[in-house]
């Protein structure tokens, strides 16, 4: 598995960044905006990115973030 490109990576410290201290609900469009803002920069998050993202966040993640994760996946699937 490779290593995340700076873009992908300045994408993923925004987001980190901005969904600091937010709901769960405020992070859903939040999430959606940094996709779309991705895709627009032609920025595609494959698979193994996200498995890579997954991968690093999960230890600092509790246990209702860690079930949100499959669903805001499944969300960026959806485009």
């Amino acid at each position: 598995m490779s290593e995340l490109d700076f873009r992908k990576q300045l994408l993923l410290n925004e987001f980190k960044t901005l969904s600091q201290g937010k709901k769960n609900e405020e992070i859903i469009p939040l999430l959606l905006a940094i996709n779309d803002k991705a895709k627009k920069s032609g920025i595609v998050f494959t698979k193994e990115d996200c498995q890579l993202v997954i991968n690093s966040l999960s230890s600092q993640l509790n246990e209702k973030e860690l079930r949100l994760l499959p669903e805001l996946l499944s969300l960026l699937n959806m485009n």
